[in-house]
This record gives structure tokens, C-alpha cells and sequence, in this order.
């Protein structure tokens, strides 16, 4: 269960009350069915200007660390965009790769860079041709970064920017008091019980990353998966258990490590692209290949 810091201000007489309305509110959301992102998202809330606090604007979808293995020489990837059928070079810090301040600064800084950073420790050894497996003492930590990015594109969007509790007064907080806050971890309520709807969105994926990755127990282990020609895709959303790390190399559920061929690469990136809404990308869509 997340753990959930509300700011208690002496001067609102409900301070006690925000952080149960919270978990009453993510507990009842947390029971309903996981829901397609919304395609008309609303504008992103702004920082002040120069972003002092340093607060995570542009939010990596899959870790930019990993889409580095498949930059070309310019530092960009290969994306094919759906609704226009064509493909075109983008740079890794492009918007298109994320959501936009859709979770709080403690989701993003903290729970989901611990789970990034501990795989990876794990695949960069596997990158560098190092390490051909994975141990099963890492499985866990394999199964959270797959939780991750496959919850994480299912919230990177905001259908509004506040949400309403019932019963909580809040406080009156300038937007240098609130920045303080989020900064240090902490969930607050404005005037008139309104909460930014990414504070309550970082719990739900807190405690949706959870139970995805304890559903993942089921998984045997993670084939590290070599292609021996073709190169594999990364989806923007993620319907089946693979983890491209690069356009060679693949972490696959309850698979042995391996080699397989093109065709082998083709029905696999078939799957990959049956989930995508907007684009896949990889280092050449060229060279990708497909079994439909």
C-alpha cells in the first residue's frame, strides 16, 4: 500500500481528514478496471518559470535510459507514427516519448526511479554482452520495471487537472508553498477541497505497479533473447510480457535465454505492434520486420 503524506497545516481545522478522503478516494479507483488513456488529455499544469524546485516535467513512458540503446549515431530512433503511416527520426527527449506531469514529483523521483535503477544495474551488464542471463534472484526486480512501463502508459494522460474531495476544506497555498511541497513529498489540498489530479494519479500507479507486479509471480523467469537477424520494435503500449533492450536483445517471459531468427523477431514484433495506438519505434524501421 502506497504511503500517503498529506501536508497538515495548522491553520485548516480539516487537517487530519485529506489523507483518509485520499485513500478512500485511490482505494475506490484502485477496485475499478484498468481504462484506456483518454485521447483528449488536458493541458499540462506549468511550474513557475525557470522550474526552481527542479520538479519532473516531461516524464519518460520507457525509460530513456533504455531508449538509448536504440539511438542511432544522432542520438534519435526510428518512430513509426500510425495515423500517418510513416516513419521519421526523433530525438529521445521528444514529448511524444512522455507523459506530462501526469504523477507527482515523488512517484516520479523516488518509487519509479528506484525500480528503473535497479534494472538497470541488472540489464546493463546483459547490454554490453557481459552477463547472458537473468538469475532468478532479479526476476522481482524484472517484473516491477515491466509493471511499470506497462502501467505508466495506460495514466500518462490527465482527463483533468484537479479532482474534488468531498468533506475536506484545504488550504489557501501559493503555488510557491505548493511546489515546496511536492518537492519534499508531500500531498496537498487547495481551497475548497481541489487536489492536482497527479497527486492522486502517482498513488493509483503506486499501488497498480504493486499488484501488477505480484500478478507476474506466474511468470517462470525472463529469457534474455538474442535476434540473429531483424530487429525488434518498442511498442508505446505494452500488451504481452517483452522488454525490448535493444534491437538485438529482448527480455522475454517464461522463455529460455536464446537465439532466434528473423521470423522468430517478425511474430514477435507483431505482438509487440498489436497494442501500439500512436507509434513504435526502434534504431531502423527498416530493418523491423512483421508476420501480418
Amino acid at each position: 500500500m502506497p504511503v500517503i503524506r498529506v501536508a497538515r497545516l495548522e491553520n485548516d481545522p480539516e487537517s487530519e481528514n485529506p489523507a483518509a478522503a485520499v485513500m478512500a478516494l485511490m482505494l475506490s479507483s484502485a477496485s475499478q478496471p484498468i481504462k484506456e488513456a483518454p485521447r483528449n488529455h488536458v493541458r499540462i499544469e506549468r511550474t513557475r518559470p525557470g522550474n526552481p524546485n527542479g520538479l519532473t516535467v516531461d516524464q519518460h513512458v520507457f525509460p530513456r535510459r533504455s531508449m538509448e540503446a536504440f539511438a542511432d549515431s544522432t542520438k534519435r530512433v526510428s518512430v513509426f507514427e500510425m495515423a500517418k503511416s510513416t516513419s521519421r527520426l526523433v530525438g529521445l527527449k521528444n514529448v511524444m516519448f512522455c507523459a506530462q506531469r501526469a504523477w507527482d514529483q515523488q512517484t516520479e523521483g523516488v518509487y519509479m526511479k528506484h525500480i528503473e535503477d535497479r534494472f538497470q544495474k541488472i540489464v546493463q551488464p546483459i547490454l554490453h554482452g557481459h552477463v547472458h542471463s537473468i538469475a532468478p534472484e532479479q526476476k522481482r526486480a524484472i517484473d516491477r520495471m515491466f509493471a511499470l512501463w506497462y502501467m505508466r502508459t495506460r495514466y500518462r494522460y490527465l482527463e483533468a487537472q484537479e479532482i474534488q474531495l468531498n468533506g475536506v476544506s484545504g488550504s489557501a497555498l501559493t503555488i510557491i508553498e505548493q511546489e515546496n511541497l511536492e518537492k519534499n513529498g508531500y500531498l496537498y489540498v487547495k481551497s475548497g477541497g481541489k487536489m492536482p489530479a497527479r497527486q492522486l494519479n502517482g498513488v493509483r500507479l503506486q499501488q497498480r505497479i504493486s499488484d501488477y507486479a505480484r500478478q507476474l509471480a506466474v511468470v517462470t523467469g525472463w529469457g534474455v533473447i538474442h535476434a540473429q537477424s531483424g530487429a525488434f520494435i518498442v511498442p508505446d503500449v505494452p500488451v504481452q510480457a517483452t522488454i525490448p533492450l535493444s534491437p538485438k536483445l529482448a527480455l522475454i517471459a517464461s522463455q529460455p535465454d536464446g537465439m532466434i531468427d528473423e521470423s522468430n523477431v517478425a511474430r514477435i514484433n507483431s505482438g509487440l505492434k498489436a497494442g501500439c495506438r500512436e507509434y513504435y519505434f526502434s534504431r531502423d524501421i527498416s530493418k523491423c520486420r512483421f508476420s501480418d
